[in-house]
């Protein structure tokens, strides 16, 4: 599904900067003005009723995970279906974003605060916001080190930076909320990004064994 939206915005991207895309009231404040007019295009990131877009604007966890589910469904709105889990006590099924918290549950893309809960109006840093991106190209959040330990925040930015999420995004503070400016370029950064795979590959063990490790490489295409 990502190589088709991969397709898909590239596509955009030539006929909307060539266009001169989207044009917002407050557009002079966009800074990653590509990115923006691809995610408004693909109708990943929307504008608001007023003109704008408020660039410096905050996305919640509960925003970051529409625009996964909308980038995971080559721009369109995902039918969901009506037959919802409730993961957390925070989100109700009636809750507005709840079908796509709950994909992206299923698919291992995100996961909770604790204590049973997700946060859904809470600002996501631009750490979290990459963990979900690495997870739609591949990444196994167990098996990288994203859950279950102390470093994990270290992991998801070393991964990140090598498929270059934080490309664009000039002094980046990983650990602070993410704008919607910044929201924007990291997700064409995504779409642009190779998918990865694991492999399996026998590593020496304990006492002369070898034992399988599995190891992420960029996935092989035909």
């Amino acid at each position: 599904m990502l190589t088709l939206v991969l397709t898909l915005a590239m596509l955009l991207s030539v006929m909307v900067v060539g266009a001169g895309a989207a044009t917002f009231g407050d557009q002079e404040s966009i800074t990653n003005k590509e990115a923006v007019d691809v995610c408004t295009t693909l109708n990943i990131i929307g504008g608001y009723e007023d003109g704008t877009f408020r660039p410096a604007g905050n996305v919640t966890r509960a925003e970051m995970c529409k625009m996964i589910c909308v980038a995971l469904n080559g721009g369109k709105e995902p039918s969901m279906g009506s037959n919802l889990i409730n993961t957390f006590n925070d989100v109700g099924k009636d809750h507005w974003a709840a079908p796509y918290i709950e994909y992206c549950v299923s698919q291992s893309i995100v996961g909770g605060v604790g204590g049973g809960n997700f946060n859904p109006n809470g600002n996501i840093t631009g750490t979290q916001a990459a963990k979900m991106l690495l997870c739609i190209l591949g990444y196994d959040a167990s098996i990288a080190g994203y859950v279950g330990n102390d470093s994990w925040e270290m992991k998801i930015n070393v991964d990140a930076s090598s498929k270059h999420l934080y490309d664009g995004i000039t002094g980046i503070d990983a650990s602070a909320p993410l704008t919607r400016d910044q929201a924007a370029q990291m997700i064409w950064n995504a779409l642009q990004a190779n998918e990865v795979e694991y492999v399996n590959t026998f590593v020496p063990g304990p006492n002369g064994t070898l034992i399988s490790q599995a190891t992420v490489r960029d996935k092989v295409v035909g």
